[in-house]
């Protein structure tokens, strides 16, 4: 995966859903994603939607609950998401 925008010559973006197999994203771990989601939106990111915070029986495993995350879309389409783990998304150290 390239973390460039191609300028010349100008590609096509991406015609991906996340919801579809095949489909992929790459993911940032944050401390804060208001934090960051602020800061971005200011620079001029949009993103596809508020900061979201996974509630009980919306993320497995359980443990995870509390995870947060903001999802945009670089500017060839590809997904891109903040996220702060917690329990069972979070990386052992």
């Amino acid at each position: 995966m390239d973390l460039i925008q191609f300028q010349d010559p100008v590609g096509e973006a991406a015609q991906v859903a996340a919801n579809r197999p095949g489909s992929m994203h790459l993911c940032f771990h944050v401390d804060d994603v208001r934090s960051f989601f602020d800061r971005m939106r200011a620079a001029g990111f949009e993103f596809l939607g508020e900061p979201y915070t996974f509630a009980a029986g919306e993320v497995n495993p359980p443990e995870a609950l509390g995870t947060e995350v903001a999802y945009f879309n670089d500017p060839d389409g590809t997904n891109l998401e903040l996220i702060a783990p917690k329990g069972g998304f979070a990386r052992s150290e």
